[in-house]
């Protein structure tokens, strides 16, 4: 097969290949994962490389008759994975542009080298290296994270694992779908769907925040563990919790737990003006991920960017 290019529908790939192929990658996601590709996408497909030397993911939808690649919920970065030696990223695209007209990719952090031919827009992303004791990790905090964890401890909250998938993806559906309205009750099953599998195989599992006074919570993360990488998936606080800084608790507590083993806690990042500087109190590194869009319907262009949402 040598180094030919092809895109097979998911039905048709190769699934102990292609997750070879992601699990041998240096920048593996969870996100590329068969399963989690099926479960989350409505529809993808599968450029591959050689022998699936080289994979890629892409999403898609159709819309009018016309196929475009989107951004499915809960898949922050995809791009290429496995060999990225030699490629000739006009050769991808170019496959790529026949198989649907228009699209957004999400290239991931190690695709940078191969991007520089094209104009792409720098995505935030924070990781925080576990693999060191807990007191250099905590040195880098900020004052602002301090003074909140100082008024934490003074409430007493107790840090617990007492909370199932569905509860914990219910309550990020009470505090935030009016700020996401594009994912309805169908995505969240989806989620839901997903993360109970994965919890069966020990990939994904629940960190909750409550007071001495209640077991009810006011703080949750739901995270999926892949590799050597814990993913803060869904990150839900109340108003109580607000008031008791549960959060900045909480996730110094996923901290203290996990620190010194060979991981990395991935924020997810955000564009989002404060959940941005929350995760940048935690002095994080920056791993930017990559959006490429691209219009192959020229005559359409201001029409389509009304109608593919």
């Amino acid at each position: 097969m040598g180094n030919s290019i092809q895109i097979l529908p998911s039905d048709k790939i190769d699934l102990v290949k292609w997750n070879m192929c992601i699990e041998q990658s240096s920048n593996a996601l969870i996100y590329a994962d068969y399963f989690y590709l099926t479960n989350q996408c409505d529809h993808w497909a599968g450029l591959i490389i050689g022998d699936y030397k080289t994979i890629m993911p892409l999403p898609w939808r159709k819309k009018w008759g016309i196929k475009y690649l989107y951004a499915p919920a809960f898949i922050q970065q995809l791009g290429i994975f496995g060999d990225l030696s030699n490629l000739h990223l006009q050769q991808i695209l170019n496959k790529i542009k026949e198989f649907a007209k228009f699209g957004d990719l999400f290239f991931n952090y190690e695709n940078m080298a191969i991007l520089s031919e094209i104009t792409t827009q720098q995505k935030t992303n924070f990781i925080l290296n576990l693999n060191q004791p807990y007191p250099s990790i905590k040195a880098r905090y900020t004052s602002d994270l301090l003074k909140n964890l100082q008024k934490s401890e003074k409430r007493k909250l107790k840090y617990t694992n007492n909370l199932s998938v569905e509860d914990a993806i219910t309550q990020f559906q009470i505090q935030y779908q009016s700020r996401i309205p594009h994912y309805n009750e169908h995505t969240f099953k989806k989620l839901n769907t997903t993360c109970i599998e994965l919890a069966k195989h020990h990939k994904c599992f629940i960190r909750t925040v409550s007071t001495q006074e209640s077991n009810d919570s006011i703080s949750t993360a739901l995270l999926l563990t892949h590799k050597k990488r814990i993913y803060l998936l869904l990150n839900t606080t109340n108003s109580i919790g607000r008031s008791f800084a549960a959060n900045h608790y909480l996730l110094d507590q996923i901290i203290q737990e996990f620190c010194e083993e060979d991981l990395v806690l991935d924020f997810e990042g955000s564009e989002r003006k404060g959940i941005k500087e929350f995760y940048e109190s935690f002095q994080p590194e920056i791993q930017p991920y990559f959006q490429f869009t691209y219009n192959n319907l020229p005559f359409l262009i201001n029409w389509a960017r009304g109608i593919f949402k």
